[in-house]
């Protein structure tokens, strides 16, 4: 292969993968296809063109063969495989093994490619990541709502003045899943770390939990270790003493479960660079500060990730536009200033997320639809 030949099978992967659930866009430096470049072999990036993106129902061996004999591609079936295996081990796709075989799906870049960068992510990856937020993917993240985390409150233990739902109880959350549970280090502190910016919040990087097909594969991959529903309890009170904000997948039934921080976590991040993240998070709830109660201590004000809640006067007030409604503030006001309020319109995840992905993969394609349209009567105007 030349190097133009090469060029145009990483942008055509680009474009396959832009069709995914998540999109992963242009950009006029290119930086989306040098991160490719660090993940695919040219060879590789052929091969992934030709892959399906499915959240659960991954494609077996057997059938990637046939449906790439069909194609023209002459690999055996070994050859095949140990593409794939390689793949997977750079985290550029997903692989688990079910009823002894092995099955494999084409992944979305995040949550997907950088967070499978767990534990080997480099200087260079890490560097190309937070420019392609910047450049492309936050904006992309803004127009795919809702976002693939939702913020629930934190509190095992406490008893919340307003009633929480299942969904959003992350003790609930944990007793009702199905195992495996696993529990591996935040891709986005080591992100940071390894450009130079430790984190702020807790000096502690094992603070992600997996469940279920998540789970299965971290284990299976050497990327996370195995752990039991107390276990993970435990990870969780210790993350919420931290003041880490829990925001599993969007769905009832979650797969990964993050605990996130303000200077670190990708989507924090992204939000913040909103005028109102209270709109582009997923949440059902705001923090409410009692006037007469408060004592204007500030506590409050050092703990939140979002920078909502801010001196007014001699007390402090919250920032509904930027409130998440995570409840760290609630934890550690010493006067008892701070409940937690519904919001009016309680948003209900999807059951799973793969109903979620179904769903955003609806959403974008009829955004595309729509845009597409504009633009033939915009040409069809100007000819006119």
């Amino acid at each position: 292969m030349n190097e133009n030949s090469d060029e145009d099978i990483y942008r055509d992967l680009q474009q396959h993968i832009d069709t995914f659930p998540v999109g992963f866009p242009t950009t006029k430096s290119g930086v989306e296809i040098r991160l490719l470049k660090r993940l695919f072999t040219p060879e590789e990036a052929k091969i992934a063109c030709n892959l399906n993106f499915s959240y659960e129902n991954f494609d077996s061996l057997p059938n990637i063969y046939e449906r790439f004999k069909s194609l023209g591609f002459r690999y055996t079936t070994d050859e095949l495989e140990t593409h794939l295996d390689n793949m997977a081990k750079k985290g550029a796709i997903k692989c688990i093994i079910s009823n002894n075989e092995k099955i494999y799906s084409a992944a979305v870049f995040i949550l997907g490619m950088f967070e499978y960068q767990v534990n080997k992510i480099t200087k260079e990856f890490a560097e190309d990541t937070k420019q392609y937020l910047q450049e492309a993917l936050i904006t992309e993240m803004g127009k795919n709502l809702p976002l693939q985390l939702r913020t629930i409150p934190v509190g095992i233990g406490i008893d919340h003045e307003i009633n929480i739902a299942n969904f959003d109880d992350i003790e609930k959350i944990i007793e009702e899943a199905d195992g495996p549970f696993a529990v591996q280090n935040c891709i986005c502190r080591q992100s940071m770390q390894i450009v130079g910016k430790n984190c702020v919040v807790t000096n502690r990087s094992e603070t992600c939990i997996g469940l279920g097909i998540v789970a299965q594969m971290y284990i299976e991959m050497g990327w996370a270790r195995e752990i039991n529903k107390k276990q993970a309890i435990n990870i969780f009170k210790q993350n919420e003493r931290d003041g880490l904000i829990i925001q599993p997948g969007n769905a009832k039934k979650p797969d990964f479960i993050c605990s996130c921080c303000g200077c670190c976590c990708e989507e924090l991040l992204g939000i913040k660079t909103f005028p109102n993240p209270a709109a582009i998070a997923s949440t059902n709830h705001y923090a409410e500060i009692d006037p007469n109660l408060c004592t204007g201590c500030g506590t409050c004000i050092d703990r939140c990730q979002l920078k909502a809640i801010y001196p007014d006067e001699e007390i402090s007030s919250v920032n509904l536009k930027k409130c998440v409604g995570c409840g760290n503030c609630v934890m550690i006001c010493p006067s008892n200033a701070i409940i937690l309020r519904n919001k009016k319109q309680v948003t209900i995840p999807a059951t799973n997320m793969t109903e979620y992905y179904n769903k955003n993969l609806e959403q974008r394609t009829k955004r595309k639809e729509r845009q597409l349209k504009k633009k033939i009567r915009a040409e069809k105007k100007n000819i006119l």
